[in-house]
């Protein structure tokens, strides 16, 4: 997939976030990074099943 699911784009913002020390790392935000990149994961499998789908429809 070429572009970024929105779960992969707050994750790196969020990294960028900590990497400037503007966040810690906590349980808390080891949790989010956790949450999104599940979600990151269903969106992909998703687009991959839509992108399917679509060359079986052809």
């Amino acid at each position: 997939m070429s572009s970024k699911s929105l779960p992969a784009y707050l994750q790196q913002i969020l990294e960028n976030h900590v990497q400037q020390s503007d966040l810690s790392m906590d349980d808390e935000l080891d949790g989010i990074f956790r949450r999104l990149s599940e979600l990151n994961e269903s969106v992909e499998r998703a687009k991959r099943q839509i992108l399917e789908n679509r060359r079986r429809d052809l």
